[in-house]
């Protein structure tokens, strides 16, 4: 399934995936891991501050499409 919706998405969409993917990939060919270490540190600090107010802001809109 998770195919199938990959497949039906604009080609300028999928090649925007296909560059981030490959620009996370470079530094690890080059041997750099500390740029994985930053881009970790970055994510993890982000869903843990970001995360829980994302799934509230929706909860709550949820919410009040059922009132």
């Amino acid at each position: 399934m998770e195919l199938e919706h990959l497949f039906q998405q604009s080609a300028h969409y999928m090649l925007l995936q296909m560059v981030f993917a490959v620009s996370l990939l470079l530094p690890a060919a080059l041997g750099r891991p500390d740029v994985y270490r930053i881009l970790i540190r970055v994510t993890a600090s982000n869903v843990v501050t970001f995360g829980p107010m994302a799934l509230l802001s929706y909860i709550l809109y949820e919410v009040s499409k059922l009132v």
